[in-house]
């Protein structure tokens, strides 16, 4: 049948395939036949093609089990997120969203309705003490194994070298863990959008140089924040000094679109007063509103000069009665009446004149409401206005809030004790100030105490920004003994819904952005071998039928890139359901005919995509074709599960 319905694809996207389109569209004819013409691409982009090495690697970054990691990232996922409305707030219309799950499969899940959306993501992953990993991928690398890639034993177990680095493989087990995490994570970024990475010196060198060499390329490297953690200092080191600090790599999707990160100057001079003084600036008012003067406007850097910047370097005039401003060429000696005259800054190094000012003659006389012009005993001093009267640059290093702070913030929501580390929430505000705004979306995929959507809460509470927060967590047992499991909580997840949930009621508007929880869990359509393997005729396409509707829809909803904070809409047609989110309408039930199908195509807002359930069109081939007709006639696209 020639007008047949799509089907609605159940994996997650076929990342190599997707990254080979894009390539093969940049270079034609380079991959042959799936095989990659290397020579071919050395001669197009300009560069030497290096030589494949023979046997294992031995330059640059590489581990025991980096293969193992691509392999990871490139199999596609079938899993489905599971609406638990039981301890979700405002399901329907939440904007901030729980998945309880390994982060892995959750990142894959995510990719069609979040790739290149995200502004901000912030992570705290395992820092790699020693111990055993939670996510361990399916692919642990055994101490044997490692040595033996690393050559420093033989096939047969004999030492091959003089010098074994056991401790190799906790760094391969931990790059072997996050790589494929980093990999989808960047592809979620927005163009402008940054990644921020808490880390400790175990694994900071591993951390970047994996940044550096297989995810963002070290161009986009923004900062690398020193946090003083624990000024007191940790009274566990074997030897040498006490550590007092951890680290927060910064990268960008994109670092030529990423602005200069700014904060409150009042909010972090009383944050950390130790690394911002006080204001110290005059405010000022203007028609065009409040402003400072914090420097003149030439450039306090010699080396632009006459010379160097000859197009910057001029005569500004001004008249104190009218405002006018005129500009004139250096060596231009014209004086107007009623003006006073600014020469440039003068230059004191050898053989130079002048400083250039900062700005161009056309900035100059297009925006000079923004410049303050000062005459003092004749002499014309001109400063420039700056609009964010409260607004200072962040520095690259954190003083102030402490584990300790962390701590507290958490006795605070009634989970005193639970973590030992808790990243504070002041020193994640200021993240989340500096990188967000408006409606931005923020996602932190080891949410742990859950002190990242906590921090976008207050932050949204402070300037009435919207932004929404993806918070995802493992189900990792706690420990028997644990103040955590005295406290009733089994799992870690348990304790971030907790908190999360206490933010909805008491952060001022919190409540309104509701809470969706979710949680990973298996498709709920058969696989193909499971389908053909049962040898029923009339077998349906669903595990266990339409046992949960909610679940169905929503792994429809989120195979088809529907946005997780999207509204979600219930009609009921008689013994037809319909479910809509983000102009995707699920339809189920097997009382459908062609009326019900109309009042579908009619709903306003118009869905674009509606898809049915293959088991409600079994056998009804004609009406089938009807459906297609009748969809794209309306612009919709008719798909089935």
């Amino acid at each position: 049948m020639t007008d047949a319905p799509q089907k609605i694809d159940l994996e997650t996207p076929d990342l190599a395939a997707k990254r080979r389109t894009e390539f093969e569209a940049l270079f034609p004819g380079v991959l042959d036949d799936g095989v990659l013409d290397a020579a071919t691409l050395g001669e197009l982009l300009g560069a030497p093609v290096a030589k494949v090495p023979d046997g294992r690697e031995s330059y640059g970054l590489q581990w025991a089990g980096r293969k193992e990691a691509i392999q990871s990232l490139l199999t596609p996922s079938r899993a489905t997120l599971l609406p638990d409305l039981d301890n979700s707030v405002e399901f329907d219309t939440a904007r901030n969203t729980f998945i309880e799950g390994d982060n892995l499969e959750v990142l894959k899940l995510l990719q069609r309705a979040y790739n290149d959306e995200v502004k901000l993501i912030y992570i705290d992953p395992p820092y790699n003490t020693g111990n055993d990993f939670v996510y361990n991928d399916d692919f642990r690398d055994g101490l044997r194994g490692y040595l033996e890639y690393t050559g420093q034993v033989d096939e047969e177990g004999n030492r091959a070298s003089a010098r074994s680095d056991v401790s190799g493989r906790r760094h391969s087990r931990w790059l072997t863990m996050m790589y494929p995490r980093l990999v989808l994570a960047r592809d979620l970024l927005a163009p402008e959008g940054v990644l921020a990475v808490s880390i400790d010196a175990n694994e900071v060198h591993q951390l970047k140089l994996v940044l550096d060499d297989y995810v963002f390329g070290s161009e986009n490297h923004i900062n690398t924040f020193v946090w003083v953690s624990n000024l007191k200092g940790r009274q566990i080191s074997n030897g040498g000094a006490v550590g007092t600090h951890e680290y927060i790599l910064v990268y960008a999707r994109d670092a030529s679109r990423v602005a200069q990160f700014r904060g409150s100057q009042q909010e972090l001079s009383k944050l950390m007063p130790s690394v911002y003084r006080g204001a110290g600036y005059e405010a000022k008012l203007d028609a065009k509103g409040p402003y400072v003067t914090k420097n003149q406007l030439y450039n306090t850097n010699s080396k632009f000069n006459e010379h160097t910047a000859p197009t910057m370097v001029f005569r500004i005039h001004f008249n104190p009665d009218t405002a006018e401003v005129k500009v004139t060429d250096i060596d231009d000696p014209t004086t107007f009446p009623g003006f006073v005259t600014s020469m440039p800054h003068p230059n004191s190094r050898p053989g130079l004149n002048w400083h250039a000012w900062r700005w161009s003659r056309k900035k100059i006389l297009e925006e000079s409401d923004d410049l303050e012009f000062v005459v003092k005993n004749g002499v014309l001093r001109i400063w420039s206005k700056v609009r964010d009267v409260d607004g200072t640059a962040v520095k690259d290093v954190v003083i102030g809030p402490s584990t300790v702070t962390g701590q507290d913030d958490l006795a605070a929501v009634g989970l005193a004790r639970i973590f030992d580390t808790p990243k504070p929430v002041s020193l994640l505000k200021v993240l989340v100030a500096a990188t967000t705004s408006d409606d931005d979306l923020v996602l932190d995929f080891f949410a742990g105490s859950g002190s990242t959507a906590h921090a976008v809460a207050l932050q949204n509470a402070q300037d009435g920004g919207h932004r929404r927060v993806i918070s995802v967590n493992i189900p990792e047992v706690t420990a028997q003994g644990s103040e955590a499991r005295k406290a009733g909580y089994e799992t870690v997840s348990a304790i971030t819904l907790a908190r999360l949930r206490w933010v909805v009621e008491n952060v001022p508007g919190a409540r309104d952005a509701g809470l969706k929880v979710l949680k990973l869990g298996s498709s709920k359509f058969k696989t193909a071998d499971r389908f053909e393997s049962e040898l029923i005729l009339e077998a349906s396409t669903l595990v266990n039928g339409v046992d949960d509707l909610y679940a169905v829809a929503a792994e429809v909803l989120l195979k088809e890139g529907v946005p997780l904070d999207a509204d979600w809409v219930g009609h009921e047609f008689g013994d037809v359901s319909v479910q809509v989110s983000g102009g995707v309408a699920f339809v189920a039930g097997n009382a459908l005919d062609v009326a019900t199908a109309e009042r579908v195509f009619g709903l306003e807002p118009k869905p674009h995509v509606v898809v049915f359930l293959e088991d409600d069109l079994a056998g009804q081939d004609a009406l089938k074709g009807n459906l297609v007709v009748s969809a794209k006639s309306r612009g919709i696209t008719l798909k089935t599960a």
